[in-house]
């Protein structure tokens, strides 16, 4: 009984800090606007390459603040994909509204308080030219990974069930064995009705090329000082060096508890993981399905640079 309502506690408090940002849309309608947070950073790659071990590197700061570990409060209050046809987390400059302007930069300033916002939210790899126009001196932490890993991390998360469960969709998914079903985990991608068939390793394939060629395909059109690359092997070689080179493009001061987080970062991706780290770990869980999927993922891992 008193573990039950200690969960449920739990539980309460967690709804409560999670829906705080809401007091922001309300509250734009009677305050004076919020101007655009100051040079903001974006840390976005495709889910499952490190940006969540990266973020909590970042937050080690005390000059950074999310809203959240991740921003969908922010992001999907105006624009949830059942209000939108079930199209995608895509979104581009044309789906910005004043309104949602308003909304935005309160629920930010009023969360963060002075600090410099950081946010990872997996979908912004689909939202960029979005996040541009809502914050045009922003800087983006673009992570990458090689494909074999990534995708092998990401059926492993499909199948971790409910842990990353993002939407119940309006049509099921066939193709997917016990997994099939109205459940979709993850970034869900322009053009996924065409996957309703498909095996799970197609999917996460699908997800990987999606979300890393909107980056690209953005990036190409922005300014390079804006962006800061950074590879997900070598971050976990040789933590230390390639945070300290994030920071200082950053241009936010190192800290000891940075270097700290770096030094111990194995023990921070084990805590992260859904196993236990290993190389090539995707041979041992997904060999097969990767071969399968190589075509797929081959061009789109020759523009990463691999």
């Amino acid at each position: 009984m008193k573990t039950t309502r200690a969960w449920r506690l739990r539980r309460l408090v967690w709804r409560i800090r999670r829906s705080g940002p809401r007091a922001a849309r309300p509250l734009s309608r009677v305050l004076p606007p919020f101007a655009a947070p100051t040079k903001p950073i974006f840390v976005i790659g495709c889910p499952r390459s490190g940006t969540t071990m990266l973020l909590q590197a970042l937050l080690r700061s005390p000059e950074l603040r999310s809203v959240q570990s991740e921003g969908h409060i922010l992001w999907d209050e105006f624009h949830h994909p059942r209000d939108r046809g079930w199209a995608s987390d895509a979104l581009d400059a044309e789906n910005v509204s004043p309104r949602e302007r308003e909304y935005v930069y309160s629920a930010i300033r009023l969360a963060v308080r002075g600090r410099r916002f950081v946010d990872k939210t997996p979908e912004s790899c689909l939202r960029t030219g979005y996040l541009d126009a809502l914050f045009p001196d922003a800087t983006f932490v673009f992570l990458r990974r090689r494909a074999a890993d990534n995708v092998s991390s990401l059926m492993e998360g499909w199948r971790a069930r409910p842990r990353f469960v993002k939407y119940r969709l309006p049509e099921p998914l066939t193709g997917l064995g016990p997994l099939s079903g109205d459940r979709w985990s993850f970034v869900l991608v322009p053009g996924w009705r065409e996957l309703r068939r498909a095996p799970l390793e197609e999917i996460c394939a699908r997800q990987y090329v999606a979300c890393n060629e909107a980056v690209l395909d953005a990036r190409a059109t922005m300014d390079a000082a804006r962006w800061v690359d950074i590879a997900y092997e070598g971050l976990v070689q040789k933590p230390v060096e390639e945070l300290r080179r994030v920071f200082e493009s950053l241009q936010v001061a190192p800290t000891t508890a940075v270097d700290h987080f770096a030094a111990g970062l194995e023990e921070n991706v084990t805590a992260t993981a859904l196993t236990s780290p290993r190389p090539e770990k995707w041979r041992e869980q997904n060999a097969e399905a990767i071969e399968r999927i190589r075509s797929l993922v081959s061009p789109i891992e020759r523009r990463l640079g691999y």
